[in-house]
């Protein structure tokens, strides 16, 4: 579901405790009753189609999408699940509470853990629960860690090598588990951009990082692109001009403390039009029925008309002829009809009306313009 990113967007945190009730992905899992995690019994796997009893529990095989603790189940956890997979959410928000027990050292292989509304944490022995470096847990309101007594620096969780969160601080860890809760997770960064934008458009990036930590946090982005493009800022959240039409990756590295998280955004950056093709200037006789402009563009294009060759008012939009009120000089602009991108230049169309000399027999009347 979220194969790209290697710590989600805050607002898909904020959404993320609800994707079982309103969506899910092939080879997601969600727990039914508690139990151990390695219990095949607890869990159920979407199959693409619908839940059905799993036949392995998540992270023994291969493949494990996303996974969540609901429905009030506890779900303890007292080995290494090496596999890896996409999430763990802890509560689903619907009242009871959900709980993941640490019981004993284990290990996720996931980048992101959510302690969502309702969900809860706790450690029934002086154990650690250990997360791959880079890894982000997310605490959202209504969900927490367990810092009932006894509160020892024994219960730790870990980031790659780092101690990074003990109950009550110690042991040289960087925050105690109430620091977390209080400051929604661990340190994490969820880059978005205003993209897809069109040549010629700034883009904006928002590196929107979130957690314990993220008010001292430092940044280093980077990014790849187009001819052998590169970039570099050490803003959280920079601008960026001069930008060629294709598919630009941009990654932010944010740290705070002995933790780093990194994380990327692809942003589409989309051609211009070329300026419509006059299908010619018309003429035509003055108190007789105005000329018709017409313009050709490419497929997926259409025509916006105006006064003035920039600026001025849009006489008409999304047709690829005008009929105007009177002579004078109309301009052509181009848009793609799927990115909204338009031509930088217009192209001027004129209409011309002439004095015509009037020619009446008795059934017919003709104009003749005058030379």
């Amino acid at each position: 579901m979220y194969a790209k990113l290697n710590v989600y967007a805050l607002g898909i945190f904020l959404c993320y405790s609800f994707t079982t009730l309103y969506g899910q992905t092939t080879n997601d899992y969600r727990s039914i009753v508690s139990g151990n995690w390695t219990n095949v019994s607890i869990w159920e796997v979407y199959n693409g189609t619908s839940w059905v009893a799993a036949t392995t529990y998540p992270g023994q095989v291969a493949g494990t999408n996303d996974v969540s603790i609901e429905g009030g189940d506890s779900v303890t956890i007292s080995s290494n699940i090496t596999n890896s997979f996409n999430s763990l959410t802890i509560g689903d928000g619907t009242g009871a509470t959900d709980t993941l027990i640490v019981a004993a050292n284990s290990s996720f292989n996931t980048l992101l853990v959510t302690i969502a509304n309702g969900g809860y944490a706790s450690w029934t022995a002086n154990v650690t629960l250990s997360l791959p470096a880079g890894a982000a847990i997310i605490i959202e309101p209504g969900g927490s860690l367990d810092t009932s007594r006894p509160c020892s620096a024994a219960k730790r969780i870990a980031i790659g090598s780092i101690i990074y969160s003990t109950c009550n601080g110690g042991a040289g860890a960087d925050y105690s588990f109430e620091d977390l809760n209080n400051g929604g997770g661990s340190l994490s960064v969820t880059p978005t951009s205003n993209g897809p934008i069109c040549v010629g458009e700034m883009l904006s990036l928002f590196s929107n990082v979130s957690g314990t930590g993220s008010g001292s946090a430092t940044f280093n982005w980077s990014a790849t692109g187009p001819g052998g493009y590169t970039f570099s800022s050490t803003l959280s959240d920079p601008t960026v001009t001069g930008l060629v039409a294709g598919t630009y990756t941009y990654t932010v590295q944010a740290t705070s403390g002995s933790v780093t998280n990194t994380n990327f955004v692809e942003v589409i950056v989309n051609s211009l039009p070329n300026e419509p093709v006059s299908n010619g200037n018309q003429s035509g006789c003055s108190g007789a029925t105005i000329p018709t402009l017409s313009a050709t563009v490419n497929a997926n294009e259409t025509v916006d008309w105006y006064d003035a060759s920039t600026g001025g008012t849009l006489l008409l939009s999304g047709n690829t002829s005008y009929t105007p009120s009177g002579a004078g000089s109309y301009f052509a602009e181009a848009r793609n009809t799927i990115s909204g991108c338009i031509s930088n230049s217009r192209t001027e169309i004129i209409v011309t009306l002439v004095s015509c000399k009037v020619i009446t027999n008795r059934k017919i009347t003709y104009r003749v313009k005058q030379n």
